[in-house]
């Protein structure tokens, strides 16, 4: 009886060692106080990527192609003479398909006729933002009956330091947020727990644009203007503070 005894004892000791550090720890991750900041970064662009296009169209698939073919050929070297390199220069679609001329859709052939179209995209990118309107000017002068995309964005460089410039911030609104609240609380922070962290930034985008207009422009002597105005990059973080 009396072995049972000591045995029992020595068994509730044991758990009360165990017990009283998992209560404490219990205790201790309960004193937290959870923050989020929100973080910008504002800069000017110092990348532009521009898709141009060429089409051309012929009841005939083979005109349509050669003249196609001969058109991109002089759009690609005013691209290189205006300064882009070869590196930058990528074939980003090619496609042929036919119709019919129709009611519906008259053109410069009879009604009945079926006609070839041919599509060749190509994208530059250039690190020198100044001159999207150049490499514009120079891409319609040479043939580019389209201007499918221009967008301003940042080189993997500049993002970096954008986004480690907009986190910083979130983070110090976070911080003051906290101690906002320990101030108001009476309490005082003494370590961090978890934390979170999400970035964007959204490029600047145009679509579509109009080649005629560029045309004309081009014609009378007049240079595109393109601004690329600013960029935001943005960063979101949760905190989580221990008291």
């Amino acid at each position: 009886m009396k072995k049972n005894v000591i045995a029992i004892l020595l068994l509730f000791a044991v758990f009360a060692i165990f017990a009283i550090p998992a209560a404490a720890e219990d205790s201790q991750t309960d004193k937290v106080i959870l923050v989020s900041g929100y973080g910008v970064s504002t800069t000017t662009p110092d990348k532009v990527t521009i898709s141009f296009g060429v089409e051309t169209e012929n009841p005939d698939a083979k005109i349509a192609q050669s003249e196609n073919a001969a058109l991109m050929e002089k759009v690609v070297a005013a691209l290189k003479n205006a300064g882009i390199k070869d590196s930058n220069i990528q074939t980003t679609g090619y496609n042929i398909y036919s119709y019919v001329i129709g009611d519906y859709n008259p053109g410069k052939w009879a009604n009945g006729t079926t006609v070839y179209k041919v599509t060749n995209t190509v994208q530059i990118i250039s690190y020198d933002v100044d001159q999207a309107g150049s490499y514009i000017d120079a891409a319609v002068s040479a043939g580019a009956n389209s201007v499918n995309s221009l967008q301003f964005g940042l080189s993997d460089e500049k993002l970096i330091i954008e986004r480690n410039a907009a986190i910083l911030s979130a983070v110090k609104s976070a911080r003051a947020d906290a101690d906002s609240v320990s101030s108001a609380l009476g309490l005082k922070i003494a370590g961090t727990g978890t934390i979170n962290v999400g970035q964007s930034y959204t490029p600047v985008s145009y679509t579509n644009m109009d080649v005629v207009s560029y045309a004309k422009a081009e014609a009378s002597g007049v240079r595109t203007t393109i601004e690329s105005g600013e960029i935001k990059t943005t960063a979101t973080v949760s905190i989580v503070y221990t008291y």
